[in-house]
Order: structure tokens, then C-alpha cells, then sequence
């Protein structure tokens, strides 16, 4: 159905709103691609009439055009080097500084359908086995994986993937912690039993999420604007301690933006460390 010029900038302005997203002139094509099957669904009989229900209907309807307008590629080991720096750089010195009867925990941003936490708690418990600590096990970690939609979230909580998703970045030895599920695989409970998932947007107050050692918030802050990004950032930066670590995407960057953060290379990996005090917003 052919959206016009009004519609479309009724609709984009709508889902900006509502979760910050940017959809640019002349890109009528990715309203009608997305959500075409949600105005069929529905019975609309133009996207005047889509946009009115969706400003009534709340709830379960914003949830599925969030769904369906939002990106959710994701894969285990995306992009391998910040892993690496995970476990080389960032978890060591976690557990170093850890201290007594207190969890490490971890923030995952947009954690889609669940590969990058769960990888995350992989990695975790490798580098435990690998080299012994002591003084931590893998439940003294605590991961919470975070995304806007709803039908995401219960997507990654249920922990099963296709034989395409564990061959798209999975290492062999990582296998170990999946078993077969009929033709899917079921992500181990040793693995899942850290993680936490819960619905959560962006553009909402950070405080009731707590405190996190660091945070991962990767190929996300390319779909907003520079003020909802910077935003963000500073939100991100009141929940993380002194010298916290935050962890972008391999496209995204700090640089010049804000001086909240200290850029930190390792390798062609990019860490930012938090500085300065800042409180939440």
C-alpha cells in the first residue's frame, strides 16, 4: 500500500518517540517493507488509519512495530576482539578487584535474541576453567541482557538457536555448552543460569538498573541521533564505577564527543573507561 509524504513522517516521528530510532528522508521503503504485514494483520485500509490505531493501541502493537522496525542481526563472537579483550583484559581485572559477598555484574544493551550474553557467559566460564581463580566461580557473575522488544527478550530467554546461528561465529570448543534440541540447540543451563532478561528502552531512566562493573552497548547508538547517542552515553556512564568499562560496536566511537570517557586500544579493540563523577539522569 503506498504510504505518502504525511504518513510517513506521521509514522517515523511516532516510532522516534517512542524508541528514539532515526529514519531518515527517503525512506518511505523501510516503513512499508517492515510493517506492511502489521497493517495487513491489523485491517487497516491505509497507513492514516495504521497510525491512528497504533497512538490507541499501546501495549502489544508499539511491541511488534518496535519488532519489526528495529535491526536484530546479531551472532555468537560478533566481532571476536572485544571477546578477546574480555577475557584477556577486562575479567582479570574484575576478578582481581572483586570484592567479598558482591557479584560482578555486566550489562548487555541490546542484547537482541541472546548470542552476545550468552557468549559473554561462555567466555566467563572458559576463562575459569582456563585459569583458576580462587576466589570466584561463574555464579559470581551476573549478566543482565537487556533489549526493547518484548518478543526478543522471550525469544533469547528460551535458549535455542538454529544450526545456521551456532555456525554463524561459534568456536568449536564453544559447542560444548549447547546440547541438541530436535533440530535446534538449547543453550546450556550453566550458561543461561547467569544471564537475566529483561525488557528495557533505552530512552527510560537507567536508575532502576543498579550499578554494573561494565557495560556493553554495541551496534545500537548507530540508529539514533547525536543527542539521543550522547545521551545514552551519560546515562551509561552514572551506572558504572570509577574506571568502569564500556564496550561499542566496531563501527561506533567516542572520539570528540564527550569527555565522560577514555579511549583505551588494545589491539583493534577499543575499550572506553569511565572518568569524572556523574550522576544519574
Amino acid at each position: 500500500m503506498e504510504l505518502s509524504s504525511t504518513e510517513f513522517d506521521l509514522l517515523r516521528k511516532h516510532i522516534y518517540s517512542v524508541c528514539g530510532l532515526i529514519i531518515g528522508d527517503g525512506k518511505e521503503y523501510l516503513i512499508v517493507h517492515r510493517l506492511q504485514h502489521l497493517l495487513n494483520e491489523h485491517s487497516c485500509k491505509s497507513w492514516t488509519e495504521f497510525y491512528n490505531l497504533l497512538c490507541k493501541k499501546k501495549g502489544l502493537l508499539h511491541d511488534e512495530v518496535i519488532t519489526a522496525i528495529n535491526t536484530h542481526e546479531t551472532s555468537f563472537f560478533r566481532d571476536l576482539h572485544p571477546f578477546n579483550l574480555i577475557r584477556d583484559n577486562i575479567l582479570p581485572d574484575l576478578i582481581k578487584n572483586k570484592k567479598k559477598n558482591k557479584k560482578i555484574r555486566i550489562w548487555c544493551a541490546a542484547a537482541s535474541t541472546g548470542q552476545e550474553p550468552y557468549t559473554l557467559s561462555m567466555v566467563i566460564h572458559d576463562l575459569l576453567e582456563s585459569t583458576p581463580f580462587n576466589t570466584v566461580k561463574h555464579d559470581d557473575f551476573s549478566i543482565l541482557a537487556t533489549d526493547i522488544s518484548e518478543k526478543i527478550i522471550e525469544k533469547a530467554k528460551e535458549g535455542l538457536f538454529s544450526n545456521l546461528e551456532l555456525s554463524r561465529g561459534l568456536p568449536a570448543k564453544y559447542k560444548k555448552y549447547f546440547s541438541q534440541d530436535n533440530s535446534q540447540w538449547k543453550v546450556s543451563p550453566l550458561i543461561s543460569s547467569i544471564v537475566t532478561f529483561k525488557r528495557f528502552n533505552l530512552l527510560e531512566s537507567f536508575r532502576i538498573l543498579g550499578q554494573f562493573d561494565f557495560v556493553l552497548c554495541r551496534n545500537v547508538l548507530i540508529y539514533f541521533d547525536d543527542k539521543t547517542k550522547l545521551d545514552i552515553v551519560h546515562k551509561i556512564h552514572s551506572v558504572l564505577p570509577e574506571d568502569g568499562c564500556l564496550i561499542l560496536g566496531a563501527t561506533e566511537s567516542l572520539a570528540g564527543q564527550t569527555d565522560k570517557f577514555a579511549s583505551e586500544h588494545k589491539g583493534v579493540a577499543v575499550l572506553y573507561r569511565r572518568k569524572n563523577k556523574c550522576n544519574f539522569r
